[in-house]
């Protein structure tokens, strides 16, 4: 009896151990006009934990679909690519800015305007396989 005690205490000790997310700075949310039916979010994260870690995903409550997109040249023409997965080794540092890695966000629910802020949510993977999601609320600004 008392294994199984110490196993279940154990089991419970290791589900509370806290999940450490990377640091955000930088992020916002480009205004777009009434009909446009993709935007773009952009945000800089930093991994200061000591595990590595994988940006797996993005969920926007208040759009159809979210996805994390790279933008690259193809012949000439810009094009962009979904990353299922972006690794983030512990102590570095991952940017996303117009032309580059950002979270496209399609099929808007409403429209957003400047003073606004959008919630959108990071869904990170530890080493180990565990998924935690990181709620962030991005200022929607001009620029």
């Amino acid at each position: 009896m008392k294994p199984i005690i110490f196993l279940l205490l154990s089991l419970t000790f290791q589900s509370a151990q806290a999940f450490e997310f990377p640091e955000i700075s930088d992020l916002w949310f480009r205004e777009a006009p009434p009909t446009a039916k993709m935007l773009a979010a952009y945000v800089t994260v930093e991994n200061q934990t000591q595990k590595e870690l994988k940006l797996i995903g993005a969920y926007a409550p208040d759009f159809g679909m979210a996805e994390i997109h790279k933008t690259i040249e193809v012949d000439g023409m810009l094009k962009m690519r979904e990353q299922k997965e972006l690794l983030l080794p512990n102590e570095s540092q991952l940017v996303m800015e117009p032309g580059g890695l950002h979270i496209m966000l399609m099929m808007p629910k409403k429209r957003f305007t400047v003073g606004d802020e959008v919630r959108i949510c990071l869904i990170y993977q530890d080493d180990s396989g565990q998924e935690q999601v990181q709620h962030l609320d991005f200022p929607v600004k001009k620029q």
